[in-house]
């Protein structure tokens, strides 16, 4: 792919010589909990193996529909831990924790200062 770059002058009005162009990542990271909803599940905290450590990486809570949510809450409730399995545990009073044995496909725009996902979009869950 060419890229022609053109060098011009910021002006704060909206024109074709400045783009504003914005990165998407994607990860599987393992699910560690989870937010109930009546019909499935709200959002998904997620993991990330450092080493021999699992470490809380965020939660991500847009990406579904009703119905692939409670397809989540199904595999999800099969699953159910009495405590989080993460290295370090965080406190989360709405959590209910799961064995770390499905992913979830992410896309995000970046991973903050604190080492949590920043604008998460949930795109898929598989297993281990």
């Amino acid at each position: 792919m060419l890229l022609s770059v053109l060098i011009a002058r910021y002006r704060s009005d909206r024109n074709e010589r400045w783009l504003k162009i914005k990165t998407v990542q994607k990860g599987k990271f393992p699910v560690v909990g989870f937010i109930k909803d009546p019909t499935g599940v709200a959002a998904l905290y997620l993991g990330k193996k450092e080493g021999k450590e699992l470490v809380y990486m965020g939660k991500v809570g847009t990406g579904w529909s009703r119905t692939v949510s409670s397809e989540i809450r199904k595999k999800l409730d099969t699953v159910v831990s009495p405590k989080a399995k993460l290295t370090r545990p965080i406190k989360k009073p709405k959590a209910t924790w799961v064995e770390p044995t499905f992913y979830a496909d992410v896309e995000y725009r970046d991973i903050t200062s604190e080492g949590l996902l920043r604008a998460g979009s949930f795109k898929g869950l598989s297993k281990k």
